[in-house]
């Protein structure tokens, strides 16, 4: 009964405590990663992180007024977490979920901001 219990224990805790792993640095989820805070946190959407067909679409500029955007909102920008549905910055205010897509060439193919939701 005694090892019974402790196994639930175990995995009671366990399922508890566990946490979605943080990105490898160099694989497309940490290049993802590292390309939404570098935006986030200096208000700059790098020309050269983006695939020649999304700037097609929208400039660079465009997401840098989006990114102006998202500050003004929800305050100062302070992180970003990955799930792996997502990611989810976090502002001073409120959060923003982010979805992004990189091509073969690590390019940002797909940028999408959503509506932010500020914080009660």
């Amino acid at each position: 009964m005694r090892i019974l219990t402790l196994s639930v224990l175990l995995l009671v805790f366990g399922a508890t405590t566990a946490q979605t792993p943080s990105p490898v640095p160099g694989s497309p989820v940490g290049i993802a990663s590292a390309r939404i805070d570098t935006m986030l946190r200096t208000g700059h959407a790098d020309p050269s992180w983006f695939s020649a067909s999304f700037l097609a679409q929208v400039p660079a500029g465009r997401v840098d007024t989006v990114i102006a955007d998202l500050t003004q909102s929800l305050g100062a920008y302070q992180s970003v977490e990955y799930t792996p549905e997502k990611f989810i910055a976090h502002f001073a205010r409120g959060t923003d979920d982010v979805l992004i897509h990189l091509d073969a060439d690590n390019k940002i193919d797909g940028l999408l901001f959503r509506p932010p939701v500020t914080s009660p």
